[in-house]
């Protein structure tokens, strides 16, 4: 028989679950909208002129969208260098995520995987090296490109975003959790080398976190404004992050005294789209990548 006590707190419990309900979902939209809100003012603005960017409301669609005129304009502007930057962008941030994330998984497969002398004094250097502020390796990686002769190069700007500390980190802790240690016997008894294992059986095991890790590397990079702009002088070279500041910083000229507004809101849209592309399309491998570390297989 159950007692007067525990019914009241089942009522209590059954009463207090909409209310529950009810606030995490205002949180939740509150959150979404904080996020949102930001991406919707930037669509709203690709439609305006300089004047109604500055005299009309700022989340309300003008009453006459300029945004083919702002379109051929980014076109036609430094004979249409925003693609240059976009292409370069895209190089970079690809190469980067591929390459980076290759290294980083072959690394993190190694610490996990197999024990040595130095396997644990190399992951504690990994975490301090997650420590360093990237401001403070700028003179140092200069340096040593500059030493190399790949100043003003693509492989001068890749190169340095391949060692990515997070990602070997990230490799290992995913890696330990979700692959089996008796995959390297079972390998070995039936004749697999180390390479045949890792590529062939491991890389499918592990493929959400790939994903998870590719994605967060080329957005990183994509992002990245720091290391090219101490790496590259020539303009043909930047990445958008680089070119739209230029753009930022010459806001009131335009070459013909021309406001830049409308063409830096219409470029940083576009910007952006890849990003969410790339997000919508990998998405549920990034749940899946983030949530089968934390399970152990």
């Amino acid at each position: 028989m159950i007692s007067t006590t525990n019914l009241q707190r089942e009522n209590h419990r059954r009463s207090a679950d909409p209310v529950k309900k009810t606030a995490t979902t205002i949180l939740l939209t509150l959150i979404a909208a904080y996020f949102l809100l930001p991406l919707y003012w930037l669509l709203v603005s690709t439609t305006k002129t300089t004047q109604q960017l500055f005299n009309t409301p700022m989340l309300l669609f003008p009453s006459h969208w300029n945004l083919l005129s702002n379109w051929h304009w980014l076109n036609s502007y430094q004979h249409g260098v925003f693609w240059r930057w976009a292409i370069n962008s895209v190089t970079y941030s690809l190469a980067a995520a591929v390459l980076g994330t290759l290294i980083s998984a072959m690394a993190g497969y190694v610490l996990s995987m197999y024990k040595f002398k130095g396997n644990k004094a190399i992951s504690t250097s990994i975490l301090g090296a997650l420590m360093v502020p990237a401001a403070a390796l700028a003179i140092p990686t200069f340096l040593l490109v500059k030493s190399i002769g790949l100043i003003n190069t693509y492989p001068g700007v890749i190169l340095p975003m391949l060692l990515n500390p997070f990602g070997v980190y990230f490799m290992t802790v995913y890696i330990r959790e979700a692959m089996p240690a008796e995959l390297l016997d079972s390998g070995r008894v039936d004749g697999a080398n180390d390479y045949w294992i890792f590529f062939r059986i491991g890389l499918p095991i592990i493929n959400p976190g790939l994903v998870t890790l590719f994605l967060i590397s080329f957005i990183g990079t994509w992002n990245n404004f720091f290391l090219p702009l101490v790496l590259l002088s020539k303009s043909q070279l930047y990445p958008l992050t680089v070119g739209l500041s230029i753009w930022v910083g010459n806001l009131n000229t335009a070459g013909t005294g021309m406001p830049l507004y409308p063409l830096i809101m219409i470029a940083s849209f576009l910007s952006v789209i890849p990003m969410l592309i790339l997000f919508g399309v990998l998405r549920k491998y990034i749940t899946s990548g983030i949530t089968m570390g934390s399970v152990k297989s």
